[in-house]
């Protein structure tokens, strides 16, 4: 192993000679591009057969424009009674293959795992975030009934009639006052009353 790496249309390739074919199938691809009626599916059908049948792409750059290629084919109602030809896989990947099989198997369940705590935590952050809002909502309605009985209380405290805890000192000395009054103007009928008396003798 060189060391060595080169990236081509998004694909990392360690192996010179496949990035060298690699290169080239970005070149094939254009020009077929350049070629090809896209509005004309079974043209394109054509080309895709073609293609095929000469194995023309063999890196994942020109397999995957070819999957885009079936994709396009597939969805065109032009050609729904044909039966796609699939792609095939390059004699030069099996190893790969069952590589990638592997690997894929082993980290199939561990991504899996991962998605479920993660939706897990999710659903527990959304389930605390409404319960708190519940909470806040209650809190509120609560404080806002309290609010209104306490300025009730307090209404029916300033203008009661009645001697309470509030206005208890004016009522009494209000009293006091009427009283001192009441018994001001009696000493003054008294006192006028004596005095008619005396000079009636």
């Amino acid at each position: 192993m060189d060391g060595f790496k080169m990236i081509v249309d998004g694909f990392v390739f360690t192996d010179r000679a496949m990035a060298q074919k690699a290169c080239q199938e970005v070149d094939g691809i254009k020009y077929v591009q350049s070629k090809l009626d896209m509005d004309n599916p079974r043209m394109a059908l054509k080309m895709y057969q073609k293609l095929l049948a000469e194995q023309v792409f063999e890196t994942p750059v020109g397999l995957s424009y070819l999957k885009g290629l079936q994709n396009y084919l597939a969805s065109s109602p032009e050609l729904a009674q044909e039966k796609l030809v699939p792609i095939r896989f390059p004699a030069s990947w099996q190893g790969m293959q069952e590589d990638t099989i592997e690997w894929y198997a082993q980290n199939l369940e561990e991504v899996k795992q991962k998605e479920r705590a993660a939706n897990f935590v999710k659903r527990r952050a959304e389930e605390k975030t409404e319960q708190v809002k519940k909470r806040l909502w209650i809190s509120l309605m609560l404080s806002l009934f309290l609010f209104i009985v306490a300025a009730g209380m307090a209404v029916v405290t300033l203008t009661s009639e009645h001697p309470n805890i509030v206005n208890y000192e004016n009522k009494i000395i209000e009293k006091y006052e009427a009283w001192e009054t009441d018994l001001e103007n009696r000493e003054q009928v008294l006192k006028e009353r004596e005095k008619e008396l005396d000079a009636a003798y």
